[in-house]
């Protein structure tokens, strides 16, 4: 008996040993019943309770205001946009009922102001969190696109479109852009060395620029103990550069639409001591357009084409590494056109005129006999770009006949062809005249 008392007493002793675990006790919130009002801001609307109310506790002042007519009505003022809520406590200090006070831009105020612009379409406006969202089914993205803008007026970053086009219009904007650069450069450069054995005269060293000369003339002489060393380079540089861009882009009416041929160049970017990160900036041909269908037939249209080249001559170097300069024009418009008319952007024009001389001085002032002491270079460039900007209206056909293209101009060559005749790929892709392939 005694060998089973004892263990039973020691597991008695270490059970009334272990402490007792602490219960957590879980504050809930008082019951009651809860509805949601809808205020406008800078607006008062009244309300009344089923039951008199002996207390009534706001959560935000500074977003609603509460003020009590009687024991069991009351009005609210919406005083900013944004959201509280009231507790209503009874006569004994219960609480009788939540409301959540939503304050927001007046809705029906704008939906009879659309009503009024646009009689025909049914627009129809509702609170939506601190904003409003119209909704409804629209003629044409034109009056979707105004009804927005006056729903941005009456509240500014709160208005949200979902308004559906019955007949959404693509717009397709045929662009030219035609580039024209004539450069011309002379260069003439002297070189003089006279000695006599014992002493050396040298004037000039050629050509100012770093290209080597076309043509060069020496002449040596000797005069008893004196040589005589002359030399003449010269360099005559003319080009012409034409550039030709066709990019078409298709938009549906309202939204922007972007095109790039050309490319991106890295950049080093000095972040602070033995850091530099990269980036990138583009260049070649690129449009940005934006065309909107009026609800009188005409295209408004914000276009705006850039047209850059890499410039070599101009080039810095950051940590040991070459950035080439960029040579950029570009042009920034909105327009209204009809169907299928044109709108070309001249006067594009640049010219640069460059000058330089490097002379012994003294010598090179002296009439006639200086020239063998002075050498100079001229150089001119001349550039003219013309962007020509054709919207036109979608059709059907448009789309069928872009269905239809497989392959681009300038045919395959045969293999006998291109082993014997020597024929390639070096056709144009198009001819001139804008013919589809």
């Amino acid at each position: 008996m005694r060998r089973f008392l004892a263990p039973a007493l020691c597991a008695t002793l270490a059970l009334t040993a272990i402490p007792t675990a602490a219960v957590a006790q879980v504050m809930r919130s008082e019951s009651a019943a809860n509805r949601v009002i809808f205020v406008p801001v800078d607006k008062s609307m009244s309300f009344r309770l089923d039951q008199p109310a002996a207390k009534i506790v706001v959560a935000q002042p500074e977003t609603a205001e509460i003020v009590a007519t009687t024991d069991r009505s009351f009005y609210v003022r919406g005083v900013a946009v944004g959201s509280t809520n009231l507790l209503i406590y009874g006569p004994g200090g219960k609480l009788q009922q939540v409301v959540d006070v939503r304050v927001g831009y007046d809705a029906r105020s704008l939906e009879q102001d659309l009503g009024v612009l646009f009689p025909r379409e049914g627009i129809r406006v509702q609170t939506m969190g601190e904003g409003v969202l119209l909704t409804g089914n629209v003629s044409n993205a034109s009056v979707a696109k105004r009804a927005l803008d006056l729903a941005d007026k009456f509240a500014p970053q709160g208005a949200t479109s979902a308004l559906t086009v019955s007949a959404s219009q693509e717009v397709i904007l045929e662009v030219r852009i035609l580039e024209a650069g004539r450069s011309a450069l002379q260069d003439l450069g002297f070189g003089l060395t006279v000695t006599d054995g014992h002493s050396v005269f040298t004037s000039g060293s050629g050509l100012l620029g770093s290209t080597a000369p076309q043509g060069a003339v020496s002449v040596r002489s000797k005069i008893g103990t004196v040589s005589i060393d002359a030399s003449l380079q010269a360099l005559e540089e003319k080009g012409l550069v034409r550039t030709l861009a066709r990019p078409n882009l298709v938009a549906v009416s309202g939204e922007t639409a972007s095109f790039l041929a050309g490319g991106e160049f890295p950049y080093p970017v000095p972040q602070g001591l033995n850091q530099v990160t990269l980036q990138f900036r583009t260049y070649g041909v690129k449009l940005n357009f934006l065309p909107t269908v009026q609800d009188n037939g005409l295209i408004r249209m914000k276009v705006a084409p850039e047209v850059s080249q890499l410039d070599q001559a101009n080039a810095i170097r950051i940590n040991g590494v070459s950035v080439p300069g960029l040579i950029t024009r570009r042009a920034d418009t909105t327009v209204e056109l009809k169907n299928g008319d044109s709108l070309a952007m001249g006067g594009l024009f640049q010219r640069n005129y460059d000058n330089t001389l490097r002379q012994f001085p003294v010598l090179g002032d002296i009439p006639i006999l200086g020239t063998l002491f002075r050498s100079v270079r001229w150089k001119r460039a001349e550039t003219e770009l013309v962007i020509i900007v054709t919207p036109r209206l979608a059709t059907p056909a448009d789309f069928t006949r872009a269905a239809q293209i497989t392959t681009l101009g300038g045919p395959e060559p045969k293999t006998g062809d291109l082993i014997f005749k020597g024929h390639s790929l070096d056709q144009p892709l198009s001819r001139d005249s804008g013919a589809n392939p």
